[in-house]
């Protein structure tokens, strides 16, 4: 009897752990990775599955790019997962949509500030290259205690967005300039170039800070006059 239980266990469990080497992958359209074993399949309606993390995923037939079955590494599984965290979805080419609130300093005269919202849309290229148009309302502030002077006003600058994102990974440093012209308030040419951080929420969605020089053109009594400011940037895109 203990012969024939030795021999089962045997010759049974390395069927066991080749079942478990391997997994289901499904690829969403959306860029989307889930891995773990379906349950329930019904081409042309629905997928349910169980995920490696014991939770329970649902999804459309529509929605599924293809499904595959992979081979499954347990010791390697975080570090794969990681790597595909990192390096394979993030800002895939499409529409873009950029929405942040900025603050700007005169380099200068602190005593003037700009407080902004800006939306920009546009297109995403490629991982790296976003080429957009957006406008901004701006309100200044200016006081000056010695003088007893203040007044507020609001800019409405117009311009074009051209952005590259330096890696293809989830957290990356951004470059990005703007250039336009304001077109209420201190009318001139506007200009921002800006150094960022992006950090990637999902494939499409994600928040940014950025630091950068915002120089405003503008005429005084037909006199044409500078503001250099330094200005602080936080958004969101989609």
């Amino acid at each position: 009897m203990n012969k024939t239980i030795l021999f089962l266990i045997l010759t049974l469990l390395p069927l066991s752990l080749c079942a478990q080497e391997y997994q289901d992958v499904v690829y969403l359209k959306n860029g989307s990775v889930i891995k773990g074993f379906y349950n329930e399949l019904y081409p042309g309606d629905s997928l349910r599955m169980n995920t490696l993390d014991g939770g329970k995923f649902i999804c459309a037939w529509t929605d599924i790019a293809r499904i595959a079955k992979e081979k499954r590494t347990m010791y390697l599984v975080s570090t794969q997962d990681e790597e595909e965290w990192e390096n394979r979805t993030w800002r895939p080419q499409g529409f873009k949509g950029i929405l942040e609130y900025g603050q700007a300093m005169n380099a200068s005269n602190k005593g003037v500030i700009f407080n902004s919202m800006f939306v920009t849309l546009g297109y995403q290229f490629n991982r790296h290259v976003f080429i957009g148009a957006g406008a901004g309302l701006e309100q200044v502030r200016y006081e000056d205690n010695n003088i007893q002077l203040s007044f507020k006003h609001e800019n409405i600058p117009i311009y074009g967005d051209l952005q590259f994102t330096i890696l293809r990974k989830r957290i990356s440093p951004v470059l990005d300039c703007r250039t336009g012209y304001t077109v209420n308030g201190f009318k001139g040419l506007y200009f921002n170039p800006s150094l960022g951080v992006d950090l990637g929420v999902s494939p499409r969605f994600g928040g940014y800070i950025a630091i950068g020089y915002f120089l405003q053109k503008y005429k005084e009594e037909g006199i044409s006059k500078q503001m250099e400011n330094i200005s602080v940037h936080l958004g969101i895109h989609f």
